[in-house]
């Protein structure tokens, strides 16, 4: 199964660094065990906070979030 290294700064006043190798069929099914486990608490924990979580990682001018696939 695939890993990916992913890395994400929380929106927090501390600015915690969070970081994690998941084993996922694929990036967003490993994004979605990282929201889950380790981001959840600074969103809302549904489909809509996942889908901002997720958008974070992909703004092109201030990404808070990286995702590498690690084969």
């Amino acid at each position: 199964m695939p890993k990916f290294s992913i890395a994400f700064i929380a929106p927090a006043k501390s600015n915690l660094l969070r970081h994690r190798i998941v084993e996922s069929q694929d990036q967003d099914s490993a994004l979605k065990t990282f929201f889950s486990e380790e981001a959840s608490e600074f969103y809302s924990d549904d489909d809509q906070g996942f889908f901002y979580f997720k958008e974070d990682f992909f703004d092109e001018t201030n990404a808070s979030g990286s995702v590498i696939r690690l084969d």
